[in-house]
């Protein structure tokens, strides 16, 4: 009944900031063989590369059934002639990003939330998305699931900078980020940008993620559209799920 799948990259398709294991390339291939797949991040391009991308020069062909969209669909990419090549980047403009990044740091500051250790810059600047992460990118994993568990932390912010950032989209994203991008840049705007780029329908789309519940980035596809979800709580149930797919 699919035509494509819809996958969040980490915590479904790779651990958080790590290379696709093995196991998980191969059924990766399998997959790419049966169906068009879309991948969607946080994270910026090069970041796909590391974790996904390196892992299947091996066969260009089926690069052509893989879409990526990095810096949560503000940019977009597809494989033709032999390269990966950018359709369109929604950048923000030079004042916008200032803007929104003298709001987070000033936040950080009033509210006393800038931890004790941190691992580089607490506020990234990916042109088309600003990311706030509490202990950036490069913190041990274990030190990142533990920050902020329930949210709290993050959502004070969000609560003291939303009226300073009016007209842009603010929300939680993984363990200790808080990404900004254009107000009507959800993932409901995604699928139905999708289903224009490939004419496909509502019915042929699932989406796989790790994280489908209230308040919750990955949400607004069940509040907006009727499209088939599917949750994962592991990459082992990932697996499993691809494994069924393309039997």
């Amino acid at each position: 009944m699919f035509k494509m799948l819809v996958f969040d990259m980490d915590g479904t398709l790779t651990p958080s900031r790590w290379e696709m294991e093995p196991d998980m390339v191969i059924l990766f291939k399998e997959l790419l063989k049966k169906y068009k797949v879309w991948i969607i991040s946080g994270w910026d391009y090069i970041q796909f590369q590391i974790q996904i991308l390196q892992f299947l020069w091996d066969d260009e062909k089926l690069l052509k059934n893989l879409y990526i969209c990095p810096t949560n669909w503000t940019k977009m990419y597809t494989y033709n002639d032999s390269d990966w090549q950018c359709l369109y980047s929604l950048d923000f403009t030079e004042s916008e990003r200032k803007h929104i990044i003298n709001v987070l740091e000033n936040a950080i500051e009033k509210l006393w939330l800038k931890p004790e250790k941190t691992y580089w810059e607490l506020v990234e600047d990916r042109k088309t998305q600003i990311t706030y992460a509490t202990l950036w990118q490069q913190a041990p994993r274990e030190l990142k699931s533990a920050y902020d568990p329930d949210f709290s932390k993050r959502k004070k912010i969000v609560n003291y900078i939303k009226t300073d950032l009016e007209g842009f989209d603010i929300f939680v994203a993984w363990n200790t980020s808080i990404d900004i991008t254009r107000e009507w840049v959800d993932k409901a705007y995604w699928i139905e940008k999708l289903m224009e780029i490939t004419w496909l329908n509502e019915n042929e789309i699932i989406f796989v993620w790790d994280r489908i519940f209230p308040d919750w980035n990955d949400y607004s596809p069940l509040n907006k559209l009727w499209i088939t979800t599917k949750k994962v709580f592991s990459l082992d149930d990932t697996k499993d799920f691809i494994r069924e797919m393309v039997k």
